[in-house]
């Protein structure tokens, strides 16, 4: 994931994780990941996830675009209400139109064509999450679904995505020249789970005992630990159904796709 910061248009810069027990997440994720939470003024039912004293993920109770509770993946845009039109003549649906989030940003909820939920984010005084590529912080997102190629399609015409070469079906999605998550077949390591979906990845500096810990809180291991030439990885649902994946990384953060 790039660097936390003014997110370029199109990158993933904020994830966000809706529940029916908010106390509860914290609970687990507090424990799994060393988070802090902080409620925003004036936002009922949203808690701020922080690591270090930076913003890192948000904690919200309602029910998500896509169906059952999950992790939504937000993708930063300049204007909302242009990105909002562009999803609708691209194929896609508006579930939530855009909207003043207090004077944080603007932000709206999508679904793709493909039937995956995400997230519009026109930040101001929040641009997103202020630490990443870390332990305990998101490193990577990327689109999972039975049709890749319809896919980088939809979001080439919404966002102005260009790809790197291909790796069998999977691609590096590029936002303003830069590497700045994935595009590719749905593994189905979730038979419960959507058939396209955003997913999440977080650093670990051990996966291993970050699975641990998770199973000891109530989570559940659907996939994993294994190698991989990025870290090692472990796909994982929490108590509340929502999957996730941890990535094992070093001192110096994930690296960088190429």
């Amino acid at each position: 994931m790039p660097k936390a910061g003014r997110y370029r248009e199109g990158v993933p810069c904020w994830v966000e994780l809706a529940v029916p027990d908010v106390r509860r997440a914290e609970l687990f994720y507090g424990e799994l990941f060393d988070w802090d939470f902080v409620e925003p003024d004036g936002l009922t039912g949203l808690s701020v996830a922080t690591l270090h004293g930076a913003q890192v993920a948000g904690l919200v109770h309602r029910a998500p675009a896509g169906g059952g509770f999950g992790w939504t993946t937000y993708l930063a845009v300049d204007d909302a209400d242009r990105a909002a039109g562009a999803v609708r003549q691209a194929g896609g649906r508006i579930v939530r139109e855009p909207g003043e989030v207090a004077d944080l940003g603007r932000g709206a909820l999508a679904v793709d064509p493909l039937g995956a939920a995400f997230g519009l984010w026109q930040g101001r005084l929040n641009p997103g999450a202020g630490l990443v590529n870390e332990p305990g912080t998101v490193t990577w997102n990327e689109h999972l679904s039975p049709d890749p190629d319809g896919a980088r399609a939809f979001y080439r015409q919404v966002l102005g995505y260009d790809y790197a070469r291909p790796a069998g079906d999977y691609t590096v999605f590029r936002a303003g020249g830069l590497p700045a998550g994935g595009i590719g077949g749905n593994p189905g390591v979730d038979p419960d789970g959507p058939a396209a979906l955003w997913a999440v990845y977080f650093g670990a500096a051990d996966t291993d005992r970050t699975v641990a810990r998770a199973v000891r809180l109530g989570g559940i291991v659907l996939d994993g630990p294994e190698p991989t030439p990025f870290g090692r990885i472990a796909v994982l649902r929490d108590h509340t159904g929502a999957v996730f994946t941890l990535i094992g990384i070093g001192r110096e953060g994930a690296p960088e796709a190429a």
